[in-house]
């Protein structure tokens, strides 16, 4: 907020940033954090996941970190299902890192088979 007088006194001036950034510093006992959907993506892909595309979500918490959640999940040498997990400074950032981080994850074989992928429950994402 921020003061400042002019002929009908001393004023206060709420900017419109500042009141969007409420959210940030909203403190209630039993609440640990609180991420902001800032952007969801289609990504159309046609080389590796069997559905020819997958949705990514970028989230923003409180310490403008960003963070993006792919919803398809893929095997790892285990067996065990991942999503892709990408992070960055900005929503920009953190989408392209999504993006890596779900080819990167499919570098390690030439073929995958539908078993291969999940979808995330739809409660989930």
């Amino acid at each position: 907020m921020t003061i400042y007088y002019n002929r009908y006194g001393w004023q206060n001036l709420i900017f419109l940033s500042e009141v969007i950034e409420v959210w940030k510093n909203f403190k209630r006992n039993g609440i640990a954090r609180i991420e902001k959907l800032v952007g969801e993506y289609n990504i159309w892909e046609l080389n590796k996941s069997p559905y020819g595309k997958f949705k990514i979500k970028i989230f923003e918490n409180s310490d403008n970190i960003y963070s993006g959640y792919t919803n398809i999940l893929i095997a790892d040498e285990l067996g065990d299902f991942y999503c892709a997990v990408g992070y960055g400074k900005s929503e920009d950032e953190a989408l392209e890192n999504t993006i890596a981080e779900f080819y990167k994850m499919t570098e390690r074989k030439e073929k995958w088979e539908e078993a291969d992928f999940q979808c995330a429950d739809p409660y989930d994402f």
